[in-house]
């Protein structure tokens, strides 16, 4: 019987000798890890996440109307007539208000048929019963005709485009059908005035960190990340927020807010 000096088989010192190596061996890959970890979190850079905003006062450079001239008659030609007088009514009063000519869109005409409505009588119900009833259908007859046109203007001129809107609906008088709609204000540069009020916002967010870290006595190392909010565009004076973004058009004077999310290394 091969026995070791100790009195255990040769078999099971090995066993245990190897063992031990792997215990061992263990132990050093853990203390690796755990080495490595607290390495890592402290050469980790620490950050800090700030919000900066700018806001900008800006005035519409464009405005557009749009109002739904209405013409009916049993008769498709007769609401043809109807509808080119009107038309030529309500163009002349545009052009008559002060509006250039060449910012004057016609629309083409949309056409609604309408069909005559017959009652049958003596219709049974599902069980087959109740021959007195009756009910209403619409036939393939053509009984009017309700022709619509639209009339647009995009002008520059801030002033007598709300006139317009506004006076328009006095031609009802004359027997004229139209409805019109509110003035819409609009910016068009708004693309351009988007990167200055990101450089703005990113501006108020680096001022914001630096006072932070400042009163904390540590120093603000490089931008990270940032990341730019929708803008919102409202009337002067209203700061309404919305996850989508705010464009008002309604006013004339309006103010734009850009938001932007910042983190900078701090030391």
């Amino acid at each position: 019987m091969n026995d070791s000096g100790n009195g255990l088989p040769g078999k099971l010192v090995v066993t245990l000798k190897t063992g031990g190596y792997f215990f061992a061996l263990a132990n050093v890959v853990c203390v690796a890890i755990l080495a490595w970890a607290y390495v890592a979190v402290k050469m980790e850079p620490k950050t800090l996440a700030v919000t900066g905003s700018a806001r900008k006062a800006i005035v519409s450079d464009l405005v557009t109307w749009s109002g739904t001239i209405t013409a009916t008659d049993q008769d498709l030609v007769k609401a043809y007539d109807t509808l080119k007088h009107e038309s030529d009514q309500v163009r002349s009063f545009v052009i008559a208000s002060g509006v250039a000519e060449t910012d004057i869109t016609l629309s083409s005409i949309s056409t609604e048929r309408h069909y005559k409505k017959e009652v049958v009588k003596g219709v049974k119900d599902a069980s087959g019963e109740s021959p007195d009833s009756q009910a209403t259908i619409t036939t393939d007859k053509v009984n009017g005709y309700t022709l619509t046109q639209v009339i647009s203007i995009s002008a520059t001129n801030m002033d007598k485009v709300p006139v317009v809107s506004r006076n328009v609906t006095s031609l009802i008088k004359e027997g004229v059908q139209i409805d019109s709609e509110a003035p819409r204000y609009l910016y068009t540069k708004l693309s351009e005035l988007k990167i200055s009020m990101l450089g703005e916002a990113t501006k108020d967010a680096t001022a914001r960190a630096e006072q932070i870290v400042c009163n904390a006595n540590g120093h603000l190392g490089k931008l990270v990340e940032a990341r730019m909010g929708v803008m919102q565009i409202n009337p002067k004076g209203v700061t309404a927020t919305s996850g989508e973004g705010i464009n008002d058009t309604s006013s004339y004077e309006k103010e734009i807010t850009a938001v932007v999310s910042a983190r900078f290394e701090v030391r």
